[in-house]
């Protein structure tokens, strides 16, 4: 397991994660025909993607020394 031991590992590792969901489920929403399924995997897409942009500008704040 990675050191997780500061706030910005931790973000990183977060975003890491956030952006591994958002691409499943997109691949997943492609797969589908099933439309209830599909628009069930595009809103989990747009709710991960959010919370990627939400991550990246913590980084950045942090990064740049708050």
């Amino acid at each position: 397991m990675p050191d997780l031991s500061t706030p910005n590992q931790i973000l990183k590792k977060a975003l890491e994660k956030e952006m591994q969901a958002r691409d499943l489920y997109a691949e997943l929403a492609q797969n589908t025909s099933v439309g209830f399924v599909k628009e069930l995997l595009e809103t989990l897409h747009n709710e991960e993607s959010k919370h990627v942009h939400m991550i990246q500008t913590m980084l950045r704040k942090l990064e740049s020394g708050f």
